[in-house]
């Protein structure tokens, strides 16, 4: 290396040395916090009410599945208090690394022994209590952020090498199967390359490449029989009330029985044994039954005050990265939350998308809490006291 390439480089260490140790943070975003407990505590609510039934007949304490999920709250508070504390710009360089072990977690699951088969599909470690699905999401939002900061384009070698790795995470996904999971990452990771500035005919135009290569191998390989009538029970439900559209009928003479004002906490009758994953997938129609109108009003006044304060914090980080980070965690528990309303209503086929910190579900609420945590860092105020500019003689 030259003398003059030596210097240059020591010049540019110091500037962002100098950029980083002299930083004013400010507190995280008080908005986003009240939000984020409101949530939690209407979650906790939730959880109770429409699992104390099954609780009790299963395991002879109606508590059962409610203990589980503080002690999940509790474990992800402390998760969000480190991850808010982490400075943001530190998971640009850990987003290959952290890939790379969701993509061995995620592989494990399929493998006799190491993964444990739930409800026709081997989504979680039969070693470990994780649904490592749920931290490839983190991991798609890292690899899409950390690519785009560098490039705008699909054809460098690092955007090629990370949009590979989200590939393989998302065929992994399908082959457990988990189509949900596999939608959300799709999803995610488009809308980030959207809203990093790719062009929108060259995302079009690889996608259908992606979509004429999954029909060129055929469909089967990547949707199982039950998933399609999954499609076929929600176009007509009524075609097999007892069978593949048992669910969504059950949910919707629930929300119909709410009215305005619902029929009261904890006096649902569909929780009783009729509607089936009533506190995790089918929560949102428990609380439409009690809570009534009025109770989802508030539920989605939460989650879109969420959204917006997610995007605002996005628009007013200066950091290229943090920005586009902020809209990623943003974009994925939103889609999520409203994907997982839609399904309860009929909108969307049945799916197994949890309502984020609504819904029972250990992983699922450590992880939303760790995404939140990221979310907090990025939302506190950074001022330079001095400007990079100023060291030019160093």
């Amino acid at each position: 290396m030259s003398v003059a390439k030596k210097r240059n480089a020591r010049i540019k260490y110091l500037k962002n040395s100098i950029s980083e140790n002299l930083e004013l943070v400010g507190t995280p975003d008080t908005m986003l916090y009240i939000i984020i407990i409101s949530l939690v505590i209407f979650g906790i609510m939730s959880v109770f009410t429409a699992s104390a039934s099954e609780g009790s007949e299963i395991y002879n304490n109606s508590a059962y599945f409610l203990i589980k999920h503080v002690l999940a709250v509790i474990l992800g508070f402390i998760v969000l208090k480190v991850t808010s504390r982490i400075d943001f710009k530190k998971w640009k360089a850990w987003a290959k690394p952290i890939a790379i072990v969701v993509i061995l977690l995620t592989a494990a699951t399929l493998i006799p022994g190491l993964g444990r088969t739930d409800y026709g599909s081997s989504r979680w470690l039969a070693w470990l209590p994780i649904q490592p699905s749920e931290l490839a999401k983190i991991a798609t939002i890292m690899l899409v952020s950390s690519a785009i900061v560098d490039s705008k384009s699909l054809f460098t070698r690092k955007m090629a090498t990370h949009l590979i790795m989200i590939i393989v995470m998302i065929v992994i996904v399908l082959k457990q199967p988990n189509l949900s999971s596999a939608v959300i990452l799709t999803m995610v990771t488009v809308s980030l390359l959207l809203a990093g500035g790719v062009s929108f005919r060259l995302i079009g135009g690889f996608g259908a490449s992606v979509f004429g290569l999954i029909l060129s191998f055929g469909y089967e390989r990547f949707m199982h029989g039950y998933q399609l009538k999954r499609i076929m029970g929600w176009l007509d439900p009524w075609s097999d009330p007892q069978g593949i559209g048992y669910n969504i009928i059950q949910s919707l003479y629930a929300i119909g029985s709410g009215g305005l004002f619902g029929v009261g906490y904890g006096m649902s009758r569909q929780k009783l044994f009729w509607l089936p994953f009533g506190y995790t997938d089918f929560i949102f129609a428990v609380i439409s039954e009690e809570l009534g109108l009025i109770g989802c009003i508030i539920l989605i006044g939460l989650f879109t005050a969420f959204i917006y304060r997610g995007f605002f914090i996005a628009s007013k980080c200066a950091n290229h990265f943090g920005k586009l980070v902020a809209f990623g965690i943003t974009f994925v528990i939103g889609f999520q939350a409203f994907t997982n309303m839609a399904v309860a209503t009929g909108v969307f086929p049945v799916t197994g998308v949890t309502l984020p910190l609504i819904s029972h579900g250990g992983t699922s609420v450590v992880i939303t809490m760790a995404m939140l945590g990221i979310l907090l860092n990025i939302s506190r105020k950074r001022i330079k006291k001095v400007q990079p500019n100023e060291v030019t003689n160093a």
